[in-house]
């Protein structure tokens, strides 16, 4: 699993790619974190070219939005048409997180 974190039209997106498990959810929290930390308001991640989404980084994803939340933060996920989209969906955490198809529609473009 590799996250790159940038600072975008006025947003700032982590963007992942890869599995993300047990193994790579220290990783994705930091960035996330670090994300949350930035002076924009809008954080994006982009989970597009993730291959495989397990409890770990949906758990993730729950804590960004409790944190995105208590620091007056906007988070969009962007999911693609891949495994992301399913995992969310199943899960029901589409319910929960504000999910978008992709970065440009994120970021107004």
């Amino acid at each position: 699993m590799q996250c790159r974190v940038e600072e975008r039209d006025h947003a700032v997106i982590v963007s992942v790619t890869g599995a993300v498990d047990l193994v790579g959810q220290a990783a994705f929290a930091d960035a996330v974190r670090d994300a949350l930390g930035r002076e924009p308001s809008s954080v994006v991640i982009d989970l597009a070219g993730v291959t495989f989404l397990a409890s770990p980084g949906l758990a993730v994803l729950v804590e960004a939005q409790e944190n995105a939340m208590r620091a007056h933060k906007s988070l969009q996920v962007a999911v693609g048409n891949g495994i992301a989209a399913r995992s969310l969906e199943v899960t029901g955490l589409a319910q929960v997180l504000s999910l978008v198809p992709d970065t440009d529609t994120a970021l107004g473009g």
